[in-house]
């Protein structure tokens, strides 16, 4: 089950990991139709695309 009170903390340099995190909050929320959403959604495909890229 999801625990919305993890001590685990996020380093403040892991970039990959925010954006990660600010999209599964979104989701969770059911909040995928907004600007911040794509956004991060876009950054998140890209980053993935750069590094599977054959």
């Amino acid at each position: 089950m999801f625990d919305n009170d993890s001590t685990m903390q996020i380093p403040s340099n892991d970039h990959d990991a925010t954006l990660l995190e600010g999209l599964f909050q979104l989701t969770v929320a059911g909040d995928t139709t907004g600007w911040e959403f794509k956004k991060i959604d876009s950054e998140v495909y890209s980053r993935l695309l750069d590094s599977y890229a054959a």
